[in-house]
């Protein structure tokens, strides 16, 4: 089972900060929308996305209010009858 995360970011900075951190960090499938990064993981590795995240906006002194983190429900596949 599978959970998607977002991360929505506020400012151009918090963009250019986690973004590519999140891609070099190889956590998944990540997709972008404007300022908003989805990523697809397994849910035993939502510790270390939090890390990445949190580590790249403390790097490029961006604040927590420059973005927010929200889980999405996890999703499974179903079996057909």
């Amino acid at each position: 089972m599978k959970t998607t995360i977002l991360i929505k970011t506020h400012s151009s900075s918090a963009y250019r900060a986690i973004r590519p951190a999140l891609v070099a960090a190889h956590i998944g499938n990540i997709c972008v929308s404007g300022l908003t990064i989805s990523a697809t993981i397994n849910p035993k590795d939502f510790d270390s996305l939090l890390d990445v995240v949190d580590d790249a906006a403390d790097s490029a002194n961006v604040s927590r209010e420059e973005y927010e983190i929200k889980t999405m429900h996890s999703v499974s596949k179903s079996s057909k009858p």
